[in-house]
């Protein structure tokens, strides 16, 4: 076997190689952060809105999960809200996101069925009068 011959295997095994990756990165599943992203986008200064009263109040939700539920608690400061919704955001699958209405309440819990294994990014969005507030914590759903 001559230095072509290596030559040629080499080239062969590589081009397999790059087959083989694009037919696994066409295979791979995504999700966008939102099929809304661009209007979203507009609208990010209530976010930071929201960030900056909850800055303010001095305190922010508190997440706690338990063996069979995850609770959002609101802190004491902001009252109880006009409105509201607080998002289970998964990264990973939009199709386990799960949204819950807070309006009237400064507890909300959430069965550990309704969500799936791995990481959610909890979003808290509420308003009281006419101060909206805005927290988002982590949280790894085993």
């Amino acid at each position: 076997m001559n230095w072509g011959v290596k030559l040629i295997i080499v080239n062969a095994a590589f081009v397999i190689f790059m087959l083989g990756m694009v037919y696994l990165c066409t295979r791979q599943h995504f999700d966008l952060v939102a099929d809304d992203y661009y209007a979203r986008e507009l609208k990010y200064q209530d976010v930071i809105d929201g960030k900056n009263n909850l800055v303010a109040l001095g305190a922010g939700a508190l997440v706690s999960s338990s063996n069979e539920q995850v609770t959002v608690s609101l802190p004491e400061a902001a009252g109880t809200p006009d409105r509201g919704k607080v998002l289970f955001y998964k990264p990973d699958n939009a199709a386990f996101d799960l949204e819950v209405d807070i309006a009237g309440k400064k507890e909300v819990s959430v069965a550990k069925g309704k969500l799936a294994e791995g990481l959610y990014k909890v979003q808290i969005n509420w308003q009281r009068g006419d101060k909206r507030y805005f927290d988002e914590k982590s949280l790894f759903v085993q």
